[in-house]
């Protein structure tokens, strides 16, 4: 039967239905107006044999926060074909549907967390952050220094914890890039819903925020696993998100989530891989940090991607770009970075870097050097020293991080 890419037409039901099909899962009716929060339908492209759905791919409308601002970005998630019809091409059609559709609506950048690393790739895409895994046990989870209380805690109800913790995650999108934007249907819908099904065992979620002088600067929120035996408890705190807003509010953060009672370690899926914790804490060994791939990053409109975020130094560079799968971006572009601000503009000149735009697109952010692509063989320097030149102006003082998966 012929397949046939079109956007969605249907209920909410239907496209979470279909959706969860890829992943395994089934929709509940009690889910889903806390979805329609936050669904974009009239972004949502599907797979359609005759009348029937066998493949999604939906957007979610960010900013993303890139170096000096900005910019809109397509949350590309809940990709997925059927397995009743994979190895059909059919996920290479919606990649290329919606990214014509991303092109067309101007946004420059798509981003994505990939359920399996080997999928984007081929589609443009390239790895531009990175998360850290750790889990401590409360008996080594000591700090150098004598910690001294300096704030105080809230717990929060959920129908509170998003007017405390929005202002605080919105403070530090500005202090670290790789952060998207997060509208109320989100923070409803991902931050504060909490029902049973979702908990993987645990307990309620915990939203905690941490003030100094009355003034909030950092939260979290997590949940408890109980585990007990004859010796006592066993369980874990299991952090799913924190954010602070300076040092002393980290220390303070992690201080608590590390010695909640009646617990013995906690564990955290996602912090950032030059997480300051490592140099407070007395055995930073005793984290056990792994570290791991996180947000894909395609660059959709070269010359805007390059000309809107900043830049630390300036220079001129010619970079010829290979790109398949969008051909606007291919070919030979001048990046001038002046005290005015950044051009990008086509050129005949000679190259002084040759690159994919996936890798391109790795590098954007600044968690990636052309220096460790060039290692790895997936970059081709033709003017000696033009890698270290375009490291020089790409690199941002802290790696970018996105703290939630979307």
């Amino acid at each position: 039967m012929d397949i046939e890419i079109r956007p969605f037409e249907g209920s909410l039901k239907a496209w979470f239905d279909a959706v969860d099909i890829s992943f395994g899962l089934r929709v509940v009716e009690e889910d889903l107006p806390v979805l329609e929060a936050y669904a974009e339908l009239d972004r949502a492209i599907a797979a359609y044999a005759g009348d029937r759905v066998v493949g999604t791919a939906g957007i979610f409308t960010f900013d993303l926060s890139i170096p000096g601002s900005r910019m809109p970005a397509a949350g590309v998630t809940m990709v997925g074909v059927h397995p009743t019809h994979r190895r059909r091409g059919i996920l290479t059609a919606m990649m290329r549907a919606q990214l014509d559709a991303i092109h067309a609506r101007g946004e420059p950048l798509a981003i994505l967390w990939a359920s399996e690393a080997t999928i984007y790739g081929r589609f443009g895409y390239g790895l531009a952050t990175f998360k850290a895994s750790i889990e401590i046990e409360r008996a080594r989870a000591g700090f150098r220094e004598q910690h001294i209380p300096r704030g105080t805690f809230r717990l929060l109800e959920p129908d509170e914890a998003t007017a405390a913790c929005r202002p605080i995650y919105d403070r530090h999108m500005s202090m670290r890039v790789g952060s998207f934007s997060r509208n109320d249907g989100w923070w409803r819908a991902e931050f504060a819903h909490d029902p049973e099904r979702w908990r993987r065992g645990g307990g309620p979620a915990f939203f905690l925020v941490h003030e100094t002088d009355g003034a909030a600067d950092a939260y979290a929120r997590y949940r408890i696993h109980s585990e007990w035996d004859d010796r006592g408890p066993k369980g874990s705190v299991d952090v799913q998100e924190a954010i602070a807003l300076n040092p002393i509010a980290e220390r303070e953060l992690w201080a608590y989530l590390f010695s909640v009672d009646l617990s013995a370690k906690t564990r955290a899926f996602n912090v950032p891989v030059d997480w300051g914790m490592r140099f407070m804490l007395s055995e930073p060994r005793r984290l056990g940090m792994t570290i791991g791939d996180a947000v894909w990053l395609r660059i959709v409109d070269l010359p805007a991607a390059l000309e809107r975020r900043s830049y630390a130094g300036n220079d001129r560079l010619i970079l010829e770009v290979k790109d398949a799968f969008c051909p606007w971006n291919a070919g030979s572009w001048q990046l001038e970075v002046a005290p005015d601000g950044p051009r990008v503009t086509r050129t005949d000149s000679d190259p002084d870097l040759i690159l994919e735009a996936g890798d391109l697109g790795s590098t954007y952010l600044g968690g990636v050097s052309l220096a460790e692509l060039a290692l790895a063989g997936r970059v081709e320097e033709c003017t000696p020293g033009a890698v270290g030149r375009a490291d020089a102006l790409l690199r941002t003082p802290l790696a970018p991080w996105c703290p939630a998966v979307f």
